[in-house]
């Protein structure tokens, strides 16, 4: 008499043989737990993305502001100092700021340049205009370009803020409420520049 029952295979265990797949339940419950993984996955590369794109630009508006304050000390460091009037050819108020400078950006070959700066408060953006021709009596200390003769230089989400201070020779720059102050290498004598609020 021989034995009609199926062979055990040897890579199963014999609990397993009778079975012929899985059931509609437990197909299921899979797809849910892989929903469950695959939405925490997405979850953490998103806000990982997020910091990231966050970081990212924080980053580039350090460096724009850094570019601008760098410029800025520049070209106040090399202000004219105008020997015929005793005083240091920089002016402004209100949002301009002109200086007479040897440190052009735009036209490096011309050696001392007229350096503009003007705030535009409903764009929160600094514009930026350079002349060549300095000396020509029409940019005198009323000069005003209008914003569509000069070019953006700087946009932020930060309030921009330019002041100069003729008696102590000392422009202050404001970037979202933090000053800077800039004083140029030629002061006039008996000018002494203020650092960190204290007279020296």
């Amino acid at each position: 008499m021989t034995d009609k029952r199926r062979p055990v295979s040897p890579f199963f265990p014999r609990t397993l043989c009778g079975q012929h797949g899985i059931t509609l339940f437990e197909l299921l419950i899979a797809v849910v737990l892989l929903g469950m993984v695959s939405t925490m996955i997405y979850s953490v590369l998103n806000v990982g993305i997020t910091f990231s794109a966050r970081g990212g630009k924080h980053l580039e508006t350090m460096g724009r502001e850094k570019n601008l304050l760098s410029l800025l000390r520049r070209q106040v460091n090399g202000a004219w100092y105008d020997l015929r009037f005793g005083k240091v050819l920089i002016s402004g108020g209100d949002g301009v700021l002109r200086i007479v400078t040897r440190q052009p950006l735009l036209h490096r070959d011309a050696g001392t340049v007229l350096a503009v700066y003007r705030v535009n408060p409903d764009e929160q953006a600094l514009y930026y205009l350079e002349k060549v021709d300095y000396f020509n009596a029409n940019y005198g200390e009323k000069y005003l370009p209008e914003f569509n003769e000069m070019a953006k230089m700087y946009d932020s989400e930060k309030s921009v803020l330019l002041g100069y201070e003729p008696e102590k020779s000392r422009v202050v720059v404001s970037l979202g409420g933090e000053e800077f102050a800039f004083f140029p290498k030629c002061l006039p004598p008996g000018v002494t520049p203020t650092f960190s609020g204290m007279e020296q």
